[in-house]
C-alpha cells in the first residue's frame, strides 16, 4: 500500500522536527555531543507527543555512519533502515503482548549478541513498558542496572505511576508534555502547505483543540477533515465532521446568557445540535469559552493572544465582558464548569446542557445562594419562636417542675444604630442591605468578615469599615479589597468606589455596632424579656405561693 496516513508521513525525523518537546531533545542531544549517553532510558508522557519517535531519532544518532552524532544524516544505510523499521540493531517490542517472564528472559538471551556489522549499539525499545508483570520487571532489573556496553534501553510508557520504583531508578526519566494548541497549530499548517490544502482560518485551532494536547490525535484528524472536504476545507464543513461547536455560535451563546435571554439561549443550543455537534465536545468548548471571557476581564486582550486566542476573538470577548461586572462572570465560569461537570455524567447531557443554559442565563443578583447562604435581614428581622422549657425551684431541697407554656408572641424591639439606618440622601447607601446583597453572590468569606466590622461611613462613594484586626487584615488583601469594589459596584451599579479600613481595639469576635454584635445583643433582649414573661406568669407564681421562700434558679429556653 502506497498510501502513507498524514501522522506517519510527517513524522519527526531527527530532534529538530520534534514540536513541543525541547526538555527532552536538548537533554538528549547535548549527552550525545558529550559523551555522556545513559544505558536506560524511560519515556513517560500522554499518547501521540512524541516518545516512539524520539526513541528512534536516538536510536538513529546513536547509530548513525556519522556518529554518535545529535544530528543523524537520515541518509546512510543505518539511518535508513532505523527509518524504515527493518534494522537488525532496532528492536521495537510491544509491552502488551510481550509481557511475561519467558518473554523478558529470551529478550535477556539476545543481550549477548553483538550488534549488527556497521552498527555501535543494540537499541531495544520497549512500548508501554508498564504492561509488563511484576515478574517480568524482576527479571529485568539486573539487566537494566548492567548491561552489556553495547546495550541501550528506551523505555517508553503512558502510565509510569504503574512502574515500579526499582525499575524507575534505574532509567534517566525524560517527561513528553502534553502540546500545547500553538504548536500543534504550528506543525497542521506546514503539513497543510506540503499538501497544498487551502484550510480556512480557524480549521486548525478548531482540530488542534479537539486533539488535547496530541500531535498524532492531530494528525489524524487532519487527515480525515481533508478526505471529507478535499483540497478546501472550511470551519463549517469541518464543525460537521468533528461535532465540534462553531466560535461564532459560542459567542452567540455567551450574549444571549449574559444579556439574560433564556430564550435566545436555548434556540441557540437547539441550532447547534441541528449540526450534529457531540454533546461532550460542545461542553468541553463551552466551558473553555466561559473560562476565556474570565481571562479577558481579568488580563486583557494581551492575556488571552498570550493563551493562544487569536486577534479578533480577543476583542470580541473584550467588548463582551465590559460591561458585565467581575463577581457576576465569576459566577457564571462557575456554574459553567459545574453544570458541564454534571451533565457529563448525566444519561441525558443534551437535557442537562440546556438546563445549564438556562440557570446561566436567569442567574442574577437576586438568583443564587439564597438557600444556601445566611441572610443578615433575617437574623436581624426574624424572631425565634421559641418554648418554655424547665424550671428548678427550691426550697430546702431542690425540686424542679415542667411546665409548658403556650407560645407568646413578644414585641419585636426596634433596633436604633445609626450604622445600619437607612441614610438619608440619594448618595447614601444602607450597609445591612449590602452585606445581604453579598451574601447572595455566594462571596462566603467576604461576608462572614463584613458581619464582624462596623461601618463608619457608606455614602460619597466610599466605604469606611471600622473592626478587629483579624477581620480588617482579610478584608485589606488585595485581591479582597478588588472583590468588595467589584461588589459595590454590582450592588449600586455605580463604578468609582473607594473603602477605607480601620482597625478598632478589640483584637478579635464583633465590633461594637457590626451586625453579628446587633444580632447577638437583640437575641439577648429577646432571652431576657422571655424570661422575664416566663417568671411573671400566673402559674409559676402559683408554684410559687406553693413553696413559700422559693426563687427561680434557672430558665432554659428550648428554640424551635
Amino acid at each position: 500500500m502506497s498510501y502513507l496516513v498524514l501522522a506517519r508521513k510527517y513524522r519527526p525525523t531527527d530532534f529538530s522536527q520534534v514540536s513541543g518537546q525541547e526538555q527532552v531533545t536538548r537533554t538528549l542531544a547535548n549527552g550525545i555531543k558529550r559523551n555522556k549517553i545513559a544505558h536506560a532510558f524511560l519515556f513517560c508522557g500522554p499518547r501521540g507527543v512524541g516518545k516512539t519517535s524520539v526513541a528512534r531519532i536516538l536510536s538513529k544518532a546513536l547509530n548513525c555512519k556519522d556518529g554518535p552524532t545529535p544530528n543523524p544524516c537520515c541518509k546512510c544505510t543505518n539511518c535508513r533502515e532505523i527509518t524504515e523499521g527493518s534494522s537488525l540493531a532496532v528492536r521495537e517490542i510491544d509491552g502488551a503482548s510481550h509481557n511475561s517472564v519467558d518473554n523478558v528472559r529470551d529478550l535477556i538471551d539476545s543481550f549477548r549478541a553483538l550488534p549488527a556489522p556497521g552498527y555501535r549499539y543494540k537499541v531495544y525499545i520497549i512500548d508501554e513498558v508498564h504492561m509488563l508483570s511484576m515478574s517480568a520487571f524482576n527479571a529485568l532489573l539486573k539487566s537494566l542496572e548492567e548491561p552489556p556496553p553495547h546495550t541501550v534501553f528506551i523505555l517508553a510508557t503512558t502510565e509510569v505511576h504503574k512502574i515500579p520504583e526499582t525499575v524507575i531508578s534505574r532509567c534517566q526519566q525524560h517527561i513528553f508534555r502534553a502540546l500545547a494548541v500553538d504548536s500543534i497549530i504550528t506543525r497542521l499548517g506546514f503539513i497543510a502547505e506540503k499538501e497544498k490544502l487551502k484550510v480556512e482560518e480557524g480549521v486548525l485551532r478548531m482540530i488542534a483543540n479537539q486533539a488535547d494536547g496530541s500531535m498524532r490525535d492531530a494528525q489524524s484528524l487532519l487527515d480525515k477533515v481533508q478526505l471529507f472536504c478535499d483540497k478546501n476545507i472550511s470551519v463549517v464543513e469541518a464543525s460537521r465532521l468533528l461535532g465540534a461547536a462553531d466560535k461564532s455560535k459560542l459567542f452567540l451563546l455567551s450574549e444571549a446568557i449574559l444579556n439574560k435571554n433564556a430564550r435566545q439561549s436555548l434556540e441557540i443550543v437547539a441550532s447547534c445540535f441541528e449540526t450534529g455537534i457531540d454533546t461532550s465536545l460542545f461542553l468541553k468548548d463551552f466551558v473553555s469559552h466561559w473560562r476565556e471571557l474570565l481571562l479577558s476581564q481579568i488580563g486583557g486582550e494581551a492575556l488571552l493572544l498570550d493563551t493562544g486566542v487569536s486577534k479578533d476573538h480577543a476583542e470580541r470577548m473584550g467588548v463582551q465582558v465590559k460591561e458585565v461586572s467581575k463577581v457576576r462572570l465569576q459566577r457564571l465560569v462557575q456554574i459553567a464548569r459545574e453544570g458541564a461537570d454534571s451533565a457529563l455524567r448525566s444519561n441525558f447531557p443534551k437535557y442537562a446542557l440546556e438546563a445549564l443554559v438556562v440557570r446561566m442565563a436567569l442567574f442574577d443578583d437576586l438568583s443564587e445562594g439564597k438557600a444556601s447562604s445566611p441572610s443578615p435581614q433575617r437574623g436581624l428581622n426574624q424572631s425565634s419562636t421559641t418554648q418554655a422549657g424547665s424550671l428548678a425551684i427550691k426550697k430546702g431541697e431542690p425540686q424542679s417542675a415542667g411546665i409548658t407554656l403556650g407560645q407568646k408572641n413578644i414585641k419585636e424591639e426596634k433596633i436604633q444604630n445609626r450604622n445600619l439606618e437607612k441614610q438619608e440622601g440619594e448618595n447614601s447607601y444602607d450597609f445591612n442591605s449590602f452585606v445581604h446583597f453579598v451574601s447572595e453572590q455566594g462571596a462566603r468569606f467576604i461576608y462572614e468578615h463584613l458581619k464582624r466590622v462596623a461601618v463608619v461611613e457608606f455614602s460619597n462613594m466610599l466605604l469606611h469599615l471600622k473592626g478587629s484586626e483579624f477581620s480588617i487584615n482579610y478584608l485589606m488583601r488585595d485581591a479582597e479589597k478588588a472583590n468588595v469594589i467589584s461588589l459595590l459596584e454590582a450592588y449600586s451599579n455605580v463604578k468609582g468606589w473607594s473603602v477605607k479600613f480601620e482597625i478598632g481595639p478589640k483584637k478579635a469576635g464583633e465590633d461594637e455596632g457590626s451586625i453579628l454584635h446587633i444580632e447577638k445583643m437583640k437575641a439577648q433582649r429577646q432571652k431576657e424579656a422571655k424570661c422575664q414573661d416566663i417568671s411573671s406568669h400566673p402559674k409559676i407564681q402559683s408554684l410559687r405561693k406553693m413553696f413559700p421562700g422559693s426563687e427561680i434558679e434557672n430558665i432554659k429556653i428550648k428554640e424551635t
